[in-house]
């Protein structure tokens, strides 16, 4: 007969064998599954890999696959209703893929559906550029991914002679490709460029990878909830490809940012040339359209205006602003207040002329990063600005114009690096200050605009963002090599009727988005008063705040930006919710 503890030692024995005989089976049932999808996808003429679109790291045709993770899986969005939120995916050629077609299917959640209409897929094109930096850049040619095209031969590539070519279309609709790596702008005097509407069929060659990027714009009266659908990757003699996607709608409103979101922005109407040019300055109205809205839709909502004093063309650019969805409660002109004896008397003009659109505050521009002399000679004008109702803004560098102007400038656009305490030194005398060249515009990396234009603003207290430039050439615009020292500055490219968007860009607009999920969780603990919830969320946010609010000057000096931005974003939306959620 058997003890008590011998029988509790044949029990523990047999409950443990079981257990881990289970655990075996369920093991053994998982890597079956995997190996089953892992034949399945090498079975298939092509693979697909999940990619953190807004990574700096470089996605490159002959990268290795190994790199990228494993195979598979399911793409996921979450966001706000109106927001827009990207992702991507790269696929990788197991054999020459001929005319590979995208197609995407509605969302459908109980009840709900998000059309297809809402996704906006592009293939991601890499180029040769002339260096990292866009300042004074070192020459050495680096190929990069940069563009969102639809039609991936828009542009094209030698990877022999390291060159690049656009394709140009002839008001007749004859197409030839000019070379756009040369040293002369000329050569590209007679580019027209013009983008597909839709996203055409994609050849990629055996052995290398192609990226694709989806940018849904959620839709305004899209109900709460989760959505499920797919994508389909289709060609002649393959079976098709289906990659899974979720897309979660959260249930409360994304507040507009508490900073002020400009950009130097160049475009301007011009009667001599009604059709444009495809150049950073002179726009037809139809390009103009395009571009004001595009910066709507990645959260600039006030760019700088250079449109020279005209009564019939400055009214036509400004009802472009409105139609596009641009407020009027501030207006900044990219004019000089000029001689102390014409300054009051430009801002009375200006307010006659914008009256009708109902601006509010209009501020003319000091002499670009004017320093010594050239800063304090303007002190009379702008003083008379103010005195005529006016504001005054100016960007620097090698001196802060604190001393010299102190409230006088209503906005410093300063150089570099966030600065915590010169925000606080601006903020005494009732003025703002807003970040530019943290880079200026340019850079191939997301990552870096989404972090310095978005959170790295909200930790150093900053007022606002005015990067340099949204189109900005230094020979010919799609031309990165016809200048000795400067990259040309662009967030977007301009073709003959709208743009061609960039990886940096759609950084840029995450970094917005950024400070938008902030700002909706200061103003849900503001109204949720002193409970539990609110002081926790509190707490949070000041030792989000503490971390390295304070930037090196130069962009290339600071450290990596943080990979955890997605995970800030998280625990904000949780806040959010618990908050919100309370009676």
């Amino acid at each position: 007969m058997l003890s008590n503890t011998s029988l509790q030692g044949r029990a523990y024995f047999t409950s443990a064998f079981l257990s881990r005989t289970r655990w075996k089976s369920v093991l053994l049932l998982l890597l079956s599954v995997s190996a089953q999808a892992a034949n399945e996808q090498a079975d298939t003429p092509l693979a697909y890999y999940r990619l953190d679109p807004l990574a700096n790291k470089r996605i490159l045709p002959h990268s290795s696959p190994k790199t990228l993770g494993e195979p598979g899986g399911k793409l996921t969005l979450a966001g706000c209703r109106d927001e827009y939120e990207s992702t991507s995916f790269a696929v990788y050629a197991r054999q020459d893929l001929k005319n590979l077609r995208l197609e995407i299917r509605n969302l459908r959640s109980v009840g709900h559906v998000i059309p297809r209409s809402s996704f906006d897929p592009y293939v991601v094109k890499c180029w040769y550029q002339a260096g990292r930096d866009v300042m004074f850049h070192d020459g050495v040619k680096r190929f990069v991914p940069e563009l969102l095209l639809k039609d991936d031969d828009l542009v094209r590539v030698d990877s022999e002679s390291e060159t690049n070519s656009v394709r140009s279309v002839a008001e007749g609709g004859s197409t030839e490709y000019l070379p756009a790596s040369g040293k002369d702008p000329k050569a590209l005097e007679e580019l027209r460029p013009i983008d597909a509407a839709t996203l055409q069929p994609v050849t990629i060659p055996a052995d290398t990878l192609k990226q694709f990027w989806l940018t849904l714009h959620i839709p305004k009266d899209a109900a709460a909830g989760k959505y499920t659908g797919s994508i389909r990757l289709s060609a002649k003699s393959m079976k098709s490809v289906d990659i899974p996607i979720d897309v979660t709608v959260y249930a409360f409103e994304l507040a507009q940012p508490k900073m002020i979101y400009s950009i130097y922005y160049p475009g301007k109407l011009i009667d001599e040339q009604p059709m444009g040019t495809i150049a950073a300055h002179y726009k037809s109205e139809e390009q103009m359209r395009a571009e004001l809205s595009d910066m709507v839709a990645h959260g600039v909502r006030y760019p700088n205006l250079w449109q020279a004093y005209s009564e019939e063309l400055v009214p036509r650019a400004l009802q472009l602003r409105k139609e596009a969805g641009m407020p009027n409660d501030r207006l900044f002109i990219n004019m000089p207040a000029g001689a102390p004896h014409h300054s009051a008397g430009k801002i009375e003009g200006w307010r006659k002329l914008t009256c009708s659109f109902g601006y509010k505050d209009i501020y003319l521009y000091g002499e670009d990063e004017a320093h010594g002399n050239q800063l304090r000679i303007q002190k009379p004008s702008w003083e008379n600005v103010q005195k005529a109702g006016g504001k005054m803004y100016a960007s620097a560098w090698k001196e802060d114009p604190f001393e010299v102007m102190g409230s006088r400038l209503n906005v410093l656009v300063w150089s570099g690096g966030c600065q915590p305490e010169k925000a606080k030194r601006w903020h005494s005398v009732g003025s703002e200050i807003f970040s530019y060249s943290n880079p200026q515009v340019g850079v191939e990396e997301p990552l870096l605009y989404r972090y310095n234009y978005g959170l790295a603003l909200w930790k150093a207290d900053y007022d606002g963002a005015m990067p340099f430039a949204y189109q900005w050439a230094y020979g010919h615009i799609w031309n990165d090599f016809d200048s000795e020292k400067f990259r040309d500055h662009c967030f977007s490219y301009p073709t003959t009727n709208g743009i061609v968007g960039t990886i940096q860009w759609e950084g840029f607009r995450e970094g917005v988005d950024d400070v938008r999920y902030i700002t909706t969780l200061e103003q849900a603990i503001e109204k949720a008063g002193d409970t539990e919830i609110a002081r926790t969320a509190r707490r949070w946010l000041a030792g989000l705040k503490a971390e390295f609010p304070q930037q090196k000057v130069g962009w290339k000096s600071q450290p990596t930006p943080p990979k955890d931005l997605e995970e800030i974003r998280s625990r904000a939306v949780s806040l959010i919710n618990q908050l919100m959620s309370q009676p």
